[in-house]
């Protein structure tokens, strides 16, 4: 007789085997983090690059079960979870916040994952009517989750997987139809091929039809890319200087004021021996009021009198009259009276501004600071319009840091008029993580959407020119002083996606939802 002790005892592997049921689906969260950029002194920095993405999520699709959708959502949020957790890391991080900053973290990953689970979910359906082909649908499906993620005051398309591949500048130029969108739908669609490869569900035929077709997908978007950058034709470029003054929360306390001019005033004469015809400092540069203070108004005038470049700044505004506080950029130019300004127009969800306060009154009467220290909700107003620059030789909008996420935004600027982008930010917050690499990853993507130059100038870095292919140049170290200089293309028009949008994310999105009913129509037929 055994003993009670064993004879009670669990199955041995029981623990073992739902670690096992779950690790396919925590793979590819962990594959897709590897896939962003990270901060090169990382630890385990050889194992982050981009080619991950084209493989990071066929675990998931080899172990999703079909049929289920709330077990198909439950897999697909495992995975954005991880993902989204891993990926974001650095938001925890952020100076100032504390624990509550942490567990913010965690609550952002768990709500950006309910995405992933969507997509998962909605896949499982398919599956389970179609069989493995439907995996061919997961590009739309994937492309759909990324648009709708991207909508409202709580929208964040931080991590779609089209940003990812920004570091590939020669696969990825038919953005410029598609958006980032279409970037992401490449990425899956290779995934999914990756798939059916493997699919022990298909015939041989098909298997080998997924082989080329697999093949197919890499050299068509590598041989239009490179064929649209070796035709480009020569554009006029305009000089551009980039300060970096390396100074954070120490501008705002006592002499921060004296300490920002001097810094930013003695890299700009330093820029400007090498005759740029702009000059940029980045978001928040001058800890004051420009609008309402004449003394620092006429500090920086002065400064543009004598050097004779037209310069651009950022720093808060307020309207007294109407009690609004803006996140504000103010562009002054040689012998003119008055500067330009705008304002941030897309601001930080819970960092800027409390979202659906205007709608959600209670949302009003929280004190945030309480629970996030240096972090509570500046409660900046939006910009009420968007702002295109007079520079006597490119005509430029201002990307307000977040705003360079998302891509209707900037492209509706150059739509608008803008020869070049101009991306102000002040990543300091986060300290020396993988944060402001993928931030500067961004305005690549918008590079290429728009084939419009982006001059990218960061408090702490980075700074970085970038063509309108989207290949990066000059860019500075993090939390270094610094002062670059160099020439960018002037943009000559415009591209399909600038003069129609989303449209191919609204399209996928639609034709999901059209099989997604048919699906259901036949499955309640049968």
């Amino acid at each position: 007789m055994s003993p009670p002790a064993l004879a009670s005892a669990p199955a041995p592997h029981a623990g073992q085997h739902h670690l096992y049921r779950w690790a396919p689906y925590l793979l590819s969260g962990l594959l897709l983090a590897l896939s962003f950029p990270c901060h090169p002194r990382h630890p385990l920095a050889l194992l982050f690059d981009a080619s991950w993405a084209c493989v990071a999520l066929i675990p998931l699709l080899l172990a999703l079960p079909p049929g289920s959708f709330k077990e198909g959502f439950r897999c697909g949020w495992a995975c954005g979870f991880i993902f989204n957790l891993l990926a974001l890391y650095w938001v925890a991080h952020t100076q100032g916040g504390g624990m509550a900053v942490v567990a913010g973290t965690l609550l952002m990953a768990a709500y950006l994952a309910l995405f992933a689970g969507l997509f998962a979910g909605c896949l499982a359906l398919l599956l389970k009517r179609w069989g493995p082909l439907a995996a061919l649908l997961a590009p739309l499906l994937w492309t759909s989750q990324e648009y709708l993620l991207s909508l409202g005051e709580l929208g964040f398309p931080w991590l779609l997987l089209g940003h990812s591949q920004a570091v590939y500048p020669h696969l990825i130029q038919y953005a410029a139809y598609t958006g980032v969108y279409g970037v992401s739908c490449w990425v899956v669609l290779v995934n999914a091929l990756g798939y059916l490869v493997l699919s022990t569900g298909l015939r041989p035929g098909l298997r080998l039809g997924a082989c080329g077709a697999l093949i197919l997908s890499f050299v068509i978007p590598w041989y239009y890319s490179n064929a649209v950058m070796a035709s480009a034709p020569t554009s006029a470029e305009v000089r551009v200087g980039l300060i970096q003054p390396d100074l954070g929360m120490e501008k705002w306390g006592m002499d921060g004021l004296e300490l920002s001019f001097s810094t930013l005033e003695r890299l700009s004469r330093q820029a400007a021996a090498q005759q740029p015809e702009l000059l940029i400092w980045p978001e928040t540069a001058l800890p004051c009021y420009v609008g309402m203070r004449a003394h620092c108004r006429e500090r920086v005038e002065r400064l543009v009198g004598e050097l004779q470049i037209p310069l651009l700044t950022g720093a808060p505004d307020q309207d007294t009259t109407a009690g609004e506080l803006y996140n504000a950029a103010f562009f002054f130019q040689p012998d003119q009276p008055q500067p330009q300004s705008c304002a941030k127009m897309h601001l930080v969800p819970f960092g800027e501004r409390t979202p659906f306060k205007d709608a959600i009154p209670l949302l009003r009467d929280i004190d945030w600071a309480a629970l996030t220290g240096d972090l509570g909700p500046a409660e900046f107003s939006p910009g009420p319009s968007r702002t295109l620059f007079a520079h006597p030789r490119a005509p430029f909008a201002v990307l307000i840091c977040f705003e360079s996420v998302f891509p209707d935004l900037v492209r509706r600027h150059v739509e608008g008029g803008a020869q070049l982008l101009v991306n102000i930010t002040n990543d300091s917050w986060f300290g020396q993580t993988a944060g402001p690499y993928q931030h500067a990853r961004l305005a690549a993507m918008r590079a290429v959407e728009n084939h419009t130059s982006v001059a990218r100038c960061a408090t702490t870095g980075i700074s970085v020119f970038i063509d309108p292919f989207g290949r990066m140049s000059q860019a500075t170290e993090l939390f270094t002083e610094d002062a670059r200089v160099g020439a960018l293309p002037i943009g000559q028009g415009s591209t399909f996606y600038t003069r129609h949008g989303d449209l191919f994310a609204q399209l996928a999105l639609l034709v999901s939802v059209l099989c997604l009913l048919a699906t259901a129509r036949t499955t309640s037929r049968g």
